[in-house]
């Protein structure tokens, strides 16, 4: 993907498709034994006993996922600075080794007030399933980029 020169690129309604990736179920398991270790992570059989009725992948090892699809990308290589938090929802669970496609939505801009060679930006990262195109990450971050 082509980098973005400056945050002046941007503008609210502006999405771009970043593709795809899967979660492998031996890393599904990994992250939640090191970072998530809820049974319905970690262990077919209490899984299928819980609200999610089969083993799922954590919610956080989905959204670090998709931080780390994003800086790959290269999109924003040239003018990423800093986050600065980030809103989660995840709408529907994933299961390990599913397929999911994401989109990467500008919500908001703004020039930093404090900084004006640096702009705000609000991006929506949506994640969804590849067959279904059920939304299985909606995060609303806070990007600081280079002007």
């Amino acid at each position: 993907m082509t980098p973005l020169r400056s945050a002046d690129d941007l503008a609210p309604g502006q999405s771009f498709d970043l593709g795809g990736f899967v979660l492998p179920r031996a890393e599904v398991l990994d992250f939640a034994a090191r970072w998530d270790p809820q049974p319905f992570h970690l262990d077919e059989e209490a899984a299928r006993h819980s609200v999610f009725g089969r083993l799922v992948a954590s919610g956080l090892h989905t959204y670090s996922a998709a931080v780390g699809h994003l800086i790959r990308s290269g999109l924003l290589a040239e003018i990423n600075l800093a986050g600065g938090g980030v809103e989660l929802s995840w709408p529907a669970p994933l299961e390990p080794d599913e397929s999911v496609t994401m989109r990467l939505e500008v919500a908001e801009m703004r020039v930093s007030r404090s900084k004006p060679e640096m702009a705000v930006a609000k991006l929506r990262y949506l994640v969804a399933t590849t067959a279904e195109g059920r939304v299985v990450l909606d995060a609303l971050g806070t990007h600081f980029l280079k002007r």
